[in-house]
């Protein structure tokens, strides 16, 4: 693969959406690519990648890990795909990138056919479609977010008496009269109360009770108020 030619290298990645990483090339699989910033392991879904190139300069002095990411000593290189990062993630802390300028911290704790379950401090249950994700990062098993203690943390547990569905869309439709906020309510329209689901397209009405309708597609998260 002609990404793994450039482990050990400095590089500079433009992601959609304008977001600039800088970091060392660890590893990268079929479908991602696994960067060192200098603090943490970033793993890349390579389908947000727009442009990498090499960083000559290293202005920041990035420097290669000394230690091995507890996720690539696990997996061979054919194994290193993002369903496989997704899995071992699972009930850790970890920092996940999906919309915006903020980064989302919390726990894994379902993973489903196009999306998964992420249980946030701040948002509580989320659902989150897969293909929008941008970078995840595993915290250490000693860090915590937000300054939290270990039992607080502990305290978000998964969905234990909810079922859920095997696809976004259907477990959309399982919120039906609930009041939920899409992509962490940077629009006025992305709040409101789901009256509808069905042919990809999310009926809400806002605080008004206008009615605005989504591409299910272009919903990347999704969290009940």
């Amino acid at each position: 693969m002609l990404l793994q030619s450039l482990n050990k290298e400095i590089v500079i990645i433009k992601l959609s959406g304008g977001k600039i990483l800088k970091g060392s090339v660890i590893d990268s699989g079929s479908d991602i690519i696994v960067i060192y910033d200098g603090n943490m392991f970033v793993y890349l879904p390579i389908d947000h990648i727009q442009t990498l190139e090499i960083d000559y300069n290293n202005e920041n002095n990035v420097q290669h890990p000394s230690e091995t990411s507890r996720y690539n000593s696990q997996l061979s290189d054919k194994d290193l795909t993002l369903t496989n990062i997704l899995s071992h993630a699972k009930g850790i802390h970890v920092e996940i990138f999906v919309t915006g300028n903020q980064a989302l911290h919390g726990v894994i704790s379902s993973i489903m056919n196009d999306y998964f379950v992420f249980e946030s401090p701040i948002y509580k249950t989320m659902f989150i479609l897969t293909k929008h994700l941008k970078w995840l990062s595993p915290y250490s098993k000693d860090q915590f977010p937000y300054g939290i203690s270990e039992n607080e943390f502990l305290s978000l547990s998964p969905l234990n008496n909810q079922s859920l569905n095997n696809t976004f869309g259907s477990q959309i439709d399982q919120l039906r009269e609930k009041l939920v906020v899409f992509n962490l309510g940077k629009e006025f329209s992305h709040i409101g109360r789901v009256i509808n689901v069905k042919d990809q397209i999310i009926e809400i009405q806002n605080g008004k009770s206008n009615s605005t309708y989504f591409n299910l597609s272009h919903i990347q998260t999704v969290h009940q108020v």
